[in-house]
Formats: C-alpha cells, structure tokens, sequence
C-alpha cells in the first residue's frame, strides 16, 4: 500500500523533465508504420508517402519563465519564437514550409506591442521560405503564453535523429557556444536594447559595448541553422544531430541516452568566441560555464563516423570537432595535461529532481 501511496505522491520535481517525457512516452506508445520518430527528438517524423516525411515539433514559450520582457523588445521576442521551432527542423535535417501560432495575450500588452512581435516572428519566417497558416489568440489572466508549431520535410532516407551515434563517432559544432547567455547576463546586469532597428548597447566604451552589442544579438536574435542542418543531412555525414538549446552538457547527455553510448570532449577545443571571453571575466563565470551550462545558443550538434569526417570538410559548413563518441556510458572532460572530469548535465531543467529528505 505504502509504495502505491509513493507512486501518485509523487512530485514532478522528483520525477524530472526527462522521468515526465519518459512517462508520456509509455503511456502514449503506439506502433504505427507511418511513425518513423516519436516522442523524444527534437521533432516528430511521419511518414505521408513513400517519397514525403513530414516533420512537426511545437514549443511554449512562458512569460517568466522562458523569457523576461524587462529584457527584449516584442520585435526580438517574435523572432526568438520562431528560431527556437525552426531549429528543431533544422536539427532533424528538415526544411521547414509550414507554421501555427497561438498567444495569450494579458489586457496591459498593447496591440502595437502584439503586431511588433509578428512583424519580428514574420521576417525569420520569409528568411527561410516558411508561412505561418493559422494559430489562436485569446487572453491571458496572467503572463504572455507562446505556444509555435512547425511543419516541415525531408528526404525519408535522410531523418537525423539523437539515437544513431556510434562508439569512434566524431563530435562537432556549428558556430561558438556559450554566447547567448552571456548576452543575457549583461543585459540583466544593465545592457539595453534601443530603436526599432534592434541596435544592441552596453553604456560603455564602444569596443566594450560592440563586444557585448555582439553577446545580446546571439540572445535575443538567435539565427536556426537550417541550411547547416540540411546539408548534413543530405549528405549522409551525420549519424546523430541536436539543437543546442539547454547547453552542451545537458544536449550531448540527450545524443547519449538516445544512441545508449558516452563521450568524451576536449575542453581546450569547445569553440568560443573573443566577446565572450572577454565579457566573461566582468561578469564573473569562466566562458566554459556559459558554454556547457548557458543554453539557447541553437547551434548544431552532431556526430559523424570516421570514414565520413573527410566529406565533412568539403560541405562549407563553420563546424568545430570537440571530442569522441566512446562506448563506456558516461560523459568526460578531458584537459589539455590529459586529466578527466565527469562531466554531468548542467544546462536548464523545469523539473529538476530533488533528493528525498
């Protein structure tokens, strides 16, 4: 009686965001041949023919919790929106065509403020050929809610899921990490946003505010990786891919537990950007905290066997190869004398598991 009591006393905090995914999981698995990925990856593959994938993802967005409007203009917030669920696209080796958006909007936004925030949502969307087809409004008692849903394509022989990385595999990047938290960080710590036009100061000197100008950009104006993306899928060198919205401790554990291997990444070669390295001893972290832990950076991760790392390089893709797929399941990061520390996955959780008293 006692451990039935203990399973409905349970609280989402001792079960974890991804003990709740997994539970999800059970109780809503169904066999179906036209499901090719599930639940669980960045986004859902079905399959509508023998030559059409379609993908699908869908994200909330909380006022309070995933963002802060003290911290973005409504331009920014609308284009941010749209980066995160494309670049789950991208990160399955999809194109994106298709998107719905609904909001909950409370009485003090004004509709100025809402038709800003479209506009922004809107020119990500012609960026990369997308057209947002419908969605809802309706009010919010509360915060403003952001609920987006993406539709895309791909090739049925070319869907890059978490789970196919392999012991040897290589593991890479796109672009630098660790940037779009420090942003945030400075603009908490007194940067500011100004003008319609989205110029991004620190009341600093300029070489100081351009570098920070540059951090803010990446947080609040994050750019999907979509052609990357595609590109890696088409050309069949990626094994495992993930956006890097959590950060890279948290993201890689996800390849990790999907593909049932470990890894092992070379600190000295996780890629990192001058602003942040500069900004970083202002603002009191190392730039290896922003990079394994900061999160919403939304570049690529991914892995590639050996025999494919030479056609790699010839793809025009900005990658950087931090470390090894490994068979030993656990996570390490290795120093340039050599020496390993377990590394655990330290990026965002809305249900971080509590230990019971």
């Amino acid at each position: 009686m006692s451990d039935f009591c203990s399973l409905y006393d349970m609280k989402l905090s001792d079960l974890g965001e991804f003990g709740l995914i997994r539970r999800i999981q059970g109780i809503a698995s169904r066999k179906s041949s036209s499901v090719l990925v599930g639940i669980g990856d960045d986004a859902a593959a079905l399959r509508l023919s023998a030559s059409q994938i379609l993908l699908v993802t869908t994200d909330a967005l909380l006022e309070g919790v995933h963002f802060d409007l003290t911290y973005t203009d409504f331009y920014s917030l609308g284009w941010k929106s749209a980066a995160v669920n494309l670049s789950d696209i991208a990160a399955m080796g999809g194109v994106p065509r298709f998107c719905l958006i609904a909001l909950g909007i409370p009485a003090r936004i004004s509709a100025e403020q809402v038709t800003e925030f479209y506009r922004g949502f809107n020119a990500l969307l012609r960026a990369h050929k997308t057209i947002l087809v419908g969605g809802d409004t309706c009010s919010s008692r509360k915060g403003l809610f952001i609920s987006v849903t993406v539709l895309g394509e791909t090739n049925p022989r070319r869907v890059v899921t978490r789970a196919g990385a392999r012991p040897g595999d290589r593991i890479f990047v796109t672009g630098t990490l660790g940037d779009s938290a420090a942003g945030l960080e400075i603009l908490k710590s007194g940067g500011t946003l100004h003008s319609r036009e989205h110029s991004l100061t620190l009341g600093a000197g300029r070489g100081q505010g351009a570098r920070a100008g540059k951090l803010i950009q990446k947080h609040l104006l994050p750019v999907p990786r979509i052609q990357e993306g595609r590109k890696l899928a088409l050309s069949g060198c990626a094994s495992a891919m993930i956006d890097l919205s959590d950060g890279l401790s948290s993201d890689l554990s996800r390849i990790c537990e999907q593909s049932k291997v470990g890894a092992k990444i070379y600190v000295g070669q996780i890629p990192l950007s001058p602003p942040l390295r500069k900004a970083s001893a202002r603002l009191k972290k190392t730039p290896l905290h922003y990079a394994l832990s900061g999160g919403e950076d939304y570049e690529l991760l991914f892995t590639v066997p050996p025999a494919r790392v030479r056609k790699l390089r010839v793809l025009g893709i900005p990658f950087t190869e931090i470390g090894e797929i490994t068979r030993a399941r656990r996570m390490l990061l290795l120093d340039s004398s050599g020496d390993r520390t377990p590394m655990q996955p330290s990026g965002y959780n809305h249900f971080p598991p509590t230990s019971r008293p």
